[in-house]
């Protein structure tokens, strides 16, 4: 019977012992469980900061690209107005050439005649009585 009971000491032992052991790596479990649980709420914090900057950064490059195209369109249009004003600036540009030109032509010949009526005018006067020989 003592043999008996040393059995039963020794085994009694044995379950204590991995009694302890599973109560450290419990301990140690937990322990890890504990970080993991907090790299976890690290990670879900650092994952909803970089979602808002990454929400922040979209509406910043939507907001750019509206800019951008506002641009875009302003210079279009006032592309659009020069080069109506250059084509209405080179319009009266040739009309004024062609009035100069027509002018020019005009007193070239008013001139001619004018030259012309003088002569004859000398001519008459010449002609008259009591004009200087």
């Amino acid at each position: 019977m003592l043999e008996d009971l040393d059995a039963l000491s020794r085994r009694i032992q044995t379950v204590v012992q991995f009694a302890q052991s599973l109560q450290t790596e419990r301990r140690t479990l937990q322990a890890r469980i504990q970080q993991l649980e907090q790299e976890c709420q690290a990670l879900k914090s650092q994952q909803a900061r970089e979602h808002d900057e990454f929400a922040r950064m979209s509406e910043r490059m939507a907001r750019h690209d509206q800019e951008l195209q506002a641009v875009r369109d302003e210079t279009a249009q006032a592309s659009q107005s020069l080069e109506t004003q250059l084509r209405d600036h080179q319009e009266r540009s040739a009309s004024l050439q062609q009035r100069l030109t027509t002018t020019q032509a005009d007193y070239d010949r008013l001139r001619a005649v004018a030259s012309g009526a003088q002569q004859q005018i000398d001519l008459i006067l010449e002609r008259l009585p009591g004009a200087e020989a």
